[in-house]
């Protein structure tokens, strides 16, 4: 056994069950249940300290064999070893899906900050502080100022 196999068959192990997480992330998001995702966080961080570990492993493989790592792949390639290749291919393979769902769920985290900052906005009324519906505190404000439907 090549001494990558059994790397990237471990790293591919945890990147599935980091896109299994991630996957939950992006439920948990969707129906905006805090809950759930700081319990996701803390289940993320062993698998992402892994992850880490892995390609530091791989880099200094990379670096004992003089090896760039962008030239791994035709090394692996060069190797002749069907099952290291394959293997390889299915490593990367899972670190494109963590990456995608990842930046799917970025996506959804930045909407619902844009959502929940426009909403703020307009409660706050922003630009027309003389005319708030609500104060710095919460409270309704008292400015007895009101504004039709059509200019709110």
């Amino acid at each position: 056994m090549h001494a990558l196999q059994e790397r990237f068959q471990s790293a591919e192990h945890d990147c599935r069950q980091y896109l299994n997480l991630l996957d939950q992330e992006r439920d948990a998001l969707a129906k905006q249940d805090v809950e759930a995702l700081e319990q996701l966080l803390e289940q993320k961080r062993p698998l992402t300290d892994a992850l880490i570990t892995h390609d530091q492993q791989i880099q200094r493989y990379c670096q004992a064999n003089q090896i760039s790592p962008e030239g791994l792949g035709e090394h692996i390639a060069q190797s002749g070893d069907a099952t290291l290749e394959h293997q390889y291919q299915q490593f990367l393979a899972a670190l494109a899906e963590c990456k995608q769902a990842n930046e799917h769920n970025a996506r959804l985290v930045h909407h619902s900050q844009h959502s929940t900052r426009t909403i703020l906005d307009l409660l706050r009324n922003q630009g027309e502080p003389s005319s708030g519906i609500y104060d710095q505190l919460g409270n309704r404000s008292r400015s007895g100022i009101t504004r039709d439907l059509s200019k709110a």
